[in-house]
């Protein structure tokens, strides 16, 4: 082989090899033209409000375990801010055809603590773990149902832990069964990756959601449900107010 002909062949090895390296130019394009998500998508935010006259529910009355829990407990059912705010309302954005790029973790808890049931409100997606614990030191009972309907019933001392699976979508309720009658938890089962429960001023915000028209949904154990429309663009924040009235209170 003469020094040309190397020369050549060398040549040709080093330019296959950028090329394996660099990608086609039509792979290239198509990387260059995929949008982030960031760009692609809104954030939804919004509050939550109760109009019309409204009184602090009275304290429940206690005849099991007083010398823990005490003699009354308070009433969590509707709480309200000073400025109208609704606590503990779940809000899912339904219909989103886009998968949310950020996993949510799929491990929640609830806790018994205090004589009640932390969080009282959660909401979490289609198959996710819960842990269901006891942090006082009397015995406790979680029963769930999803309408008339036990998903389980599990007795929990202070030393047990107990870990149930949630495979279907719906509201579950979960109650304490041994005379704890004022201790109830409410978790909201959904396949929406969007969703949120507003803080203690009514409020939330749920991230990074694909642009496009959606309903929104609000759920509240007292107040009941109401529907929205929303329309959420390309970076820009949607705003959006839910009002229940105090007439069912």
């Amino acid at each position: 082989m003469t020094r040309e002909t190397r020369s050549k062949s060398a040549l040709i090895v080093g330019l296959f090899a950028l090329a394996i390296a660099l990608g086609s130019p039509q792979e290239n394009s198509l990387c260059a033209q995929e949008p982030s998500v960031s760009r692609a998508a809104g954030k939804v935010a919004g509050k939550v409000r109760l109009e019309g006259g409204f009184k602090n529910p009275l304290p429940f009355k206690v005849f099991k375990s007083r010398d823990f829990c005490g003699s009354e407990v308070p009433d969590e059912g509707l709480l309200v801010g000073p400025d109208s705010g609704v606590r503990n309302v779940v809000i899912v954005i339904a219909g989103v055809q886009n998968p949310k790029t950020q996993t949510r973790s799929s491990n929640f808890v609830l806790d018994n603590r205090n004589c009640a049931f932390v969080p009282r409100v959660q909401v979490v997606p289609v198959g996710s773990e819960l842990s269901l614990l006891n942090s006082d030191p009397i015995l406790h009972d979680a029963h769930a149902r999803m309408g008339q309907e036990t998903l389980f019933n599990v007795g929990l001392p202070s030393w047990r832990q107990v870990k149930k699976r949630l495979t279907r979508e719906g509201i579950v309720k979960i109650e304490c069964d041994v005379l704890h009658t004022w201790q109830s938890a409410y978790i909201v089962v959904t396949s929406s990756p969007y969703s949120a429960v507003t803080d203690k001023s009514g409020e939330f915000v749920i991230e990074q959601v694909p642009a496009g028209r959606y309903d929104i949904e609000f759920w509240h154990e007292k107040l009941g449900k109401q529907r929205r429309k929303i329309l959420v663009q390309e970076g820009q924040t949607s705003k959006v107010e839910a009002v229940f009235s105090c007439a069912s209170c």
